[in-house]
């Protein structure tokens, strides 16, 4: 099928004077594993309840799976797996009565409760407690687990990863990858442009709840700004390994610290011939990247 697992058009929401999100548009292909960025109150979270129907737009209208989400809400979301940013799981019930329970609401059989059990590191004796004795990385386990163990054609995890520790957080990953290879579309909120960057085909960048740009993460991978560390056994001028796209140069004793928005090959050449004793490229922060947008340096 060519429709779309998500489409929006003019999407619009406002509370009073106040704007949620303004005039998206937006396609996520079946099978497209798409990531939402942006800083905490960009309009990630407005624009996955309104493809939810949790919230109704403005103005504008938004379809799942084919499906205009106003007309034909439970049919959407029929085919879709939803974990939420704030996750509200019932105190007193176990996690093994509170998973049966979202299972129950859903029409597809949760086969894959047991696999992911196991990718997030869910002990089975565990799903025996109250979830009141559960600690936050428990409970968002219990909601990754009843967001996908029904297999779902589109899954919309609206920050996964928060309260994970690293190995799980990586376990998942891993898995959704796998997962979305089969022909599943995920669509994936994060403020973590290392998530997003691993897991996406493509990201939508949202500031102020208005859509900045929607880009390959190969194209934005060749935009990123690098921060790097050089440390030198004695005085070198910064002009002797200066490469295109160097900027922010600054000395202080044996250590130059500068942003590269370059090639690192073409660093690593200029500096075989000096005296280096270490070197330290930082990931790239999401922060730099929407800077360059935010100040209309990127078109």
């Amino acid at each position: 099928m060519n429709t779309p697992a998500l489409r929006a058009r003019g999407l619009s929401k406002h509370y009073g004077s106040a704007v949620g999100v303004e005039e998206i548009d937006l396609e996520v292909a079946r099978g497209e594993r798409m990531g939402l960025l942006g800083p905490n109150g960009a309009g990630k979270t407005t624009l996955i309840r309104l493809a939810l129907g949790m919230l109704q737009p403005t103005a504008g209208a938004i379809e799942v799976e084919g499906r205009d989400v106003a007309e034909e809400r439970l049919a959407a979301l029929a085919e879709v797996g939803y974990l939420p940013g704030e996750l509200g799981l019932y105190r007193h019930l176990t996690g093994g009565r509170m998973l049966d329970m979202l299972a129950r609401l859903h029409p597809r059989a949760p086969r894959l409760r047991e696999e992911l059990l196991d990718v997030v590191a869910l002990d089975r004796a565990d799903l025996a407690r109250p979830v009141r004795e559960y600690s936050r990385g428990m409970k968002q386990k219990v909601g990754i687990v009843s967001a996908l163990q029904h297999d779902p054609p589109t899954a919309i995890l609206d920050e996964p990863t928060g309260g994970l520790d690293p190995v799980v957080q990586d376990d998942l990953m891993e898995w959704l990858a796998g997962w979305a290879l089969t022909g599943r579309t995920v669509i994936f909120s994060s403020h973590v442009l290392g998530e997003v960057e691993r897991l996406c085909d493509r990201v939508a960048m949202i500031r102020d709840g208005r859509l900045l740009v929607t880009e390959d993460v190969a194209e934005l991978r060749a935009h990123q700004v690098r921060r790097v560390t050089v440390r030198f056994s004695g005085p070198v001028d910064p002009g002797a390994y200066r490469v295109a796209g160097m900027s922010e140069v600054s000395v202080a004793g044996s250590d130059h610290d500068f942003t590269l928005d370059g090639a690192v090959p073409a660093l690593l050449a200029r500096l075989r011939d000096l005296p280096l004793t270490d070197l330290l490229i930082r990931e790239p922060r999401l922060e730099d990247l929407f800077r360059e947008y935010y100040s209309g340096s990127r078109p």
